[in-house]
């Protein structure tokens, strides 16, 4: 029996993960439970599972985070922004595995994260998951390429003037998955892409440039992995959350099932470039990466005030670029002066809040 801590409990990638939980009852116990501040949810799922600890992140502060992955067996970190670098960096030296589905703690900390290696990281992002299991299937070539499949989210088909009147209601609109209102918005602006290439990058150990972006608007294909002799692999499924989540806590040995793609009705797939000039954010990831290892976290700090404001009605989509572009020109100089370390990491987050919302407050969209 595998004692699961779930970070992170109360959002979509929390519940989901009970669900594989309660599908998986003779493998998986949930071992604890914390969210960040939905105590009535949380009240509900604690009823449920009787975790042996359970905590609001709002309550008792971040140290919770690790207080409840002590004693577990793998932690399922589905917890907002960089509050559980932590915790995963706790497991990861004490040989605890992290089923990871958080973007920010590996954007911003992806050196000091993977190489903390006594514990697994197994990435829950679709993307990821797929990358793995084709380099899984292939084991010991040579990669050439990774190819991040991207669903291009709402506004795909829209013209330049046409994103510049978007709204937070129509950006929450995804065609393929139903997601939280932050990771959604980042599908829109395809910022998810940005950060999906710095994860790849230090999951797999492949440079930037051999990371493409391929629009692929079913979602079937949740990425490829080209080979140094030509092969292509790709994992296919139904765009299902369950699957990954699965993967990374059970491997192969899970009951959960998703629907099956039926190939006799399905429409032709379809793989497109990424247009940057359209959705700029997507490139975002390949230039931060050029740059001073704290200018990661300027990026993810911007993105997500500028994501708020969005979902306030108070930003326009088409300035997300740009706004985030400019904090990182701002603090980059003094993010090269700047040691990649923890404390460093929130310091720098806190800056780059601040600076981002001041910005805002003096731009008019």
């Amino acid at each position: 029996m595998k004692r699961v801590a779930v970070l992170g409990s109360t959002g979509s990638i929390g519940t989901q993960a009970l669900d594989i939980i309660r599908c998986n009852g003779d493998k998986l116990k949930v071992y604890s439970l914390v969210a960040y501040s939905n105590a009535e949810k949380l009240a509900l799922q604690v009823e449920e599972f009787h975790p042996q600890y359970s905590a609001l992140i709002s309550h008792c502060g971040e140290e919770c985070l690790v207080q409840a992955v002590k004693g577990a067996d793998i932690a399922l970190v589905a917890t907002r922004g960089i509050v559980a670098i932590e915790s995963i960096l706790y497991c990861l030296s004490h040989g605890i595995d992290v089923a990871l589905a958080n973007k920010e703690a590996l954007v911003c900390a992806g050196e000091l994260i993977c190489g903390s290696n006594q514990g697994a990281i197994l990435p829950v992002d679709s993307e990821h998951c797929a990358i793995r299991r084709c380099l899984q299937s292939a084991e010991g070539k040579a990669v050439d390429k990774i190819l991040l499949t991207a669903s291009g989210g709402p506004f795909w088909n829209l013209s330049g003037d046409q994103l510049k009147d978007v709204t937070a209601e129509q950006a929450l609109r995804h065609p393929n998955w139903n997601m939280g209102a932050k990771i959604t918005v980042d599908s829109a602006t395809m910022m998810n892409k940005s950060f999906e290439v710095a994860e790849a990058h230090f999951l797999f150990g492949v440079p930037t440039e051999n990371i493409d972006i391929v629009v692929h608007r079913q979602s079937i294909v949740h990425s490829l992995v080209q080979f140094c002799d030509g092969e292509i692999v790709a994992q296919m499924a139904s765009p299902d959350m369950r699957l990954p989540i699965q993967t990374a806590l059970l491997g192969a040995e899970g009951q959960y099932r998703c629907k099956s793609v039926d190939f006799a009705h399905l429409l032709d797939l379809t793989f497109e470039q990424c247009d940057f000039e359209r959705f700029p954010c997507a490139k975002l990831g390949y230039e931060v990466m050029k740059l001073p290892p704290l200018c990661r976290t300027v990026m993810n700090a911007a993105n997500d005030v500028c994501v708020d404001r969005f979902l306030q009605g108070k930003f326009c989509f088409a300035n997300f670029y740009n706004i985030i572009n400019n904090a990182i020109e701002h603090f980059c100089e003094q993010a090269s002066k700047w040691q990649l370390s923890v404390q460093n990491i929130g310091q720098m987050d806190s800056m780059a809040r601040i600076y981002t919302e001041k910005m805002l407050d003096e731009v008019q969209c």
